[in-house]
């Protein structure tokens, strides 16, 4: 009777034993697992974000980048240098954020049209990318002597072809589009600095259609893949600034004050860069300009033309 009555007893413990012994080792399984989809999706992360840099360094080089130092929260934060000053380069630290340019007491946002679930990853050349910013695209942001450079990756044929940039400007800063497609940004007859005409190419190397438009407080830009564009495309918007190169700052030691918006536009239909005005000014052959009060220097590529209150009012090829 007694052992009638226990051996249920004994299934019950044993029903137990084999019930708490099986959710352990379901457990011990799911750590497992999951501890294997945590590295897992950390090395695939890794992963992607080394392929998107290498996208776009195939297009853009690496010789121009200056690598950043992270900050707090993910975002990075480069320093380009002159003899006189230095911009402070941001890339935010997800792909909604704003790649934020401050020089001097002058400060311009350009906002990125990607998610937030979109993570900084900051490459060893410098280029900082976003991949998976959103559908079909990854992003990069670049660093360079020159300013930075914004490059969507549009992967393949399903991808968005217009790119919104919200633009934040120094107050009473203006734009405007030149003819070359590229976008002069001044305040009054100051140069602040340019958007460089856009370009794109696809994976064989070949230029994809693209240009800007300046709506609503916003930067955009529109690329057209055609039948035979080879996917991956490249697209990039870049904005240089005087002071990464010189050209305000530093030509106070030969007595200039500023780039008058008529020479910015000069340059950037004509292709001189900041460097090349700076040059020209420290080392040229001077003579007298043509206009009352000027002073035409000259290299054997280049010429400028400075007034007598100090400013670039016109440059040229020779």
């Amino acid at each position: 009777m007694h052992h009638t009555q226990d051996r249920p007893a004994r299934r019950r413990r044993l029903h137990a034993r084999i019930l708490v012994a099986g959710c352990t080792a379901g457990a011990v399984l799911l750590t497992a697992a999951g501890a294997h989809a945590e590295t897992g999706g950390a090395e695939a992360r890794t992963s992607l974000a080394v392929q998107a840099a290498e996208t776009v360094e195939r297009v853009t080089g690496t010789s121009d980048l200056v690598p950043g130092t992270p900050l707090g929260g993910g975002a990075t934060r480069a320093e380009v240098t002159t003899e006189t000053s230095a911009a402070r380069i941001t890339a935010p630290a997800t792909a909604d954020g704003a790649v934020e340019f401050a020089y001097g007491t002058d400060v311009l946002r350009l906002t990125l049209p990607g998610s937030a679930a979109s993570q900084a990853t900051a490459g060893a050349n410098g280029t900082v990318v976003y991949p998976g910013a959103g559908e079909d695209i990854d992003l990069a942001v670049q660093p360079n002597r020159d300013g930075v450079r914004t490059l969507v990756t549009l992967k393949d044929a399903d991808a968005p072809t217009e790119y919104r940039f919200p633009l934040g400007l120094p107050a009473d800063a203006a734009t405007e589009v030149l003819e070359d497609g590229s976008i002069l940004v001044s305040r009054g007859e100051e140069y602040l600095g340019t958007f460089d005409a856009p370009w794109a190419k696809d994976a064989r190397g070949e230029a994809v259609p693209t240009e800007y438009r300046v709506e609503g407080g916003a930067l955009i830009q529109t690329v057209r893949p055609g039948p035979g564009t080879a996917f991956p495309v490249v697209a990039d918007p870049a904005w240089f600034i005087p002071i990464a190169i010189v050209a305000g700052r530093l030509l106070l030691t030969q007595g200039v004050k500023s780039i008058s918006r008529h020479a910015a536009q000069r340059m950037a239909q004509r292709g001189i860069s900041q460097e090349m005005v700076a040059r020209t000014v420290k080392t040229g052959k001077k003579t007298k300009g043509k206009s009352p009060g000027t002073w035409k220097y000259t290299t054997g590529k280049v010429w400028v033309v400075v007034n007598k209150a100090g400013n670039v009012v016109s440059v040229g090829r020779n």
